[in-house]
């Protein structure tokens, strides 16, 4: 996983490495540790980064070269990932374990991660991504209830149908 974007960001906005540390509210070392990618940032940072920026995280990882921005949230919710995660993986007809082979980490670990209990690292997270072949955004956002609202759209065109049924049938019989 690649960071260059990290650098190239801030120069175009002009701001030194320190500015951007006090944006994140860390110090200038750890952020110049992920500039350099020396170490990786965390998820909360990098959404930090994307909503202040006003640019898509998947632009920030190096995974698309959209900028086009999308405010998800200013918070990463744990249960959101998480039930995205367990959706993406029964989508692709998938088992934990071919995941977990994927990503190199214990059973236990991608079950916290589904369950909502703690959030994937920023490496795993990059992982998911090429290996759904989503966005970023997609593991962020609530997902509409579109079963309930076909559901509800099924009913009542049923019901349509069930009452034009019956005056076409009083109209058969007189």
């Amino acid at each position: 996983m690649k960071l260059e974007t990290l650098k190239k960001l801030r120069n175009e906005n002009n701001l030194t490495q320190k500015d951007i540390a006090k944006i994140l509210n860390v110090e200038r070392s750890t952020y110049a540790g992920w500039e350099t990618e020396k170490s990786i940032i965390p998820v909360t940072k990098l959404l930090e980064l994307s909503n202040y920026f006003k640019i898509n995280i998947d632009y920030i990882l190096g995974i698309s070269k959209k900028k086009k921005y999308e405010f998800i949230s200013k918070n990463i919710e744990s249960k959101v990932i998480g039930e995205n995660l367990k959706r993406l993986r029964i989508e692709n007809n998938l088992k934990q374990k071919d995941i977990i082979n994927n990503l190199n980490i214990s059973k236990s670990t991608y079950s916290l991660y589904e369950n909502g209990k703690i959030i994937p690292s920023t490496n795993n997270i990059y992982q998911i991504i090429k290996m759904y072949n989503c966005s970023f955004n997609e593991l962020l956002k609530k997902k509409k209830m579109v079963k309930t609202i076909f559901f509800f759209q099924y009913l009542y065109i049923f019901h349509i149908l069930q009452h034009n049924y019956k005056l076409v049938e009083l109209t058969f019989r007189y």
